[in-house]
């Protein structure tokens, strides 16, 4: 088996692929041409309009891709995929196995070769979208990998929300459903990446909680927190670190650490996370996870990781409350050991 792609028209033998949609095409001919009686002429008149979309308006725009597994003989199934704004991120479509070739694998054989291509090239996630009630497909989606990400799709082109499907999602090499756009993490703060002036407020801030660097030392400082800014763990850049500000007005409420795909693609990483300490004690904290955590499941994440310093009583119950749950790691901070515990999203 191989996997054949194709960047124009003029490569593509349009018949064999008409073989693989064959069954959907003869469904069509009701909602294109419903004055139709003749099956073939039908089918004759979809396959027509099917050339002209992939000649006029697939092929059209730029990096559009057409993938096709075949054998010696025949093609046995195909996907289009089409790049999103974001590099490495695509949009799966079509994805259909010729009809007397079913039951084999070849989807699933289709989708192995098309992510070890397209990981050659780099990290990269691929999104699609299936009906809620096409329990087989969904089945056959979580099988090769896919998590669901929206439970209503959103069309990445036309930013219509179809509540009668799911959009799902592919990730390698780190790679979320999508990049985090801070300001849609919290409907009550807003939330904005920390600068360096920024410090002050932060610095402020950390200074109002003392009894968290009695357990987790050194004590906040200026040098310290400029460094924050900039620690990343390991196989991690930049562009996965959102050290992220809460504010109402110019008062900063709260701050967040949060590496992206760490130490897995679907999982978020929480590495410190302060609330004001004139708004702890009144739900503040609590209605912020919560937030979050509903906003990071709709970018796919499946699990937020983070760590609490061991004998800090008020730190485990926070969390254990907010639903996380120890996973049984502990390793060493320097001044204090660190208590790992996670929380599931889906």
């Amino acid at each position: 088996m191989k996997l054949l792609r194709f960047d124009r028209m003029e490569d593509v033998d349009f018949p064999k692929l008409m073989e693989i949609y064959r069954e959907s095409n003869l469904e069509n001919i009701p909602y294109f041409f419903p004055e139709e009686t003749d099956r073939e002429r039908g089918l004759r008149r979809v396959e027509a309009g099917f050339r002209d979309y992939l000649q006029n308006d697939f092929f059209a725009e730029s990096g559009n891709r057409l993938y096709v597994l075949a054998d010696e003989a025949r093609w046995c199934a195909a996907i289009r995929l089409s790049p999103l704004s974001e590099p490495g991120n695509w949009y799966a479509e079509a994805l259909e196995t010729a009809p007397a070739l079913r039951r084999r694998g070849y989807a699933r054989k289709l989708l192995e070769l098309l992510c070890r291509a397209l990981a050659e090239e780099g990290p990269f996630a691929l999104r699609d979208s299936v009906g809620k009630r096409n329990e087989p497909s969904l089945a056959f989606h979580r099988a090769a990998g896919f998590t669901v990400w929206q439970e209503n799709a959103v069309d990445p082109f036309s930013g219509e929300t179809d509540a009668r499907a799911r959009g799902l999602c592919y990730s390698f090499g780190g790679w979320p459903a999508q990049r985090i756009e801070p300001i849609r993490l919290s409907a009550r703060y807003q939330v904005r990446r920390l600068e360096t002036g920024d410090l002050p407020a932060l610095l402020r801030l950390c200074r109002g909680n003392p009894q968290f660097y009695r357990h987790y030392p050194p004590e906040p400082s200026e040098e310290s927190l400029l460094a924050d800014l900039a620690a990343l763990p390991p196989r991690k850049t930049l562009n996965d670190k959102y050290y992220l500000g809460f504010w109402e007005g110019k008062r900063l409420c709260a701050v967040l650490d949060l590496i992206s795909g760490f130490p897995r693609p679907e999982i978020a990483f929480w590495g410190f996370f302060m609330l004001e300490a004139a708004l702890q004690g009144k739900g503040r904290g609590t209605a912020l996870v919560t937030e979050l955590c509903a906003a990071l499941r709709e970018l796919g994440f499946r699990s937020v990781r983070l760590g609490w310093a061991e004998g800090n009583p008020q730190a485990e119950h926070f969390w254990k409350k907010n639903g996380f749950t120890e996973t049984g790691v502990r390793y060493d901070a320097g001044g204090c050991t660190v208590v790992v515990a996670q929380r599931e999203l889906t």
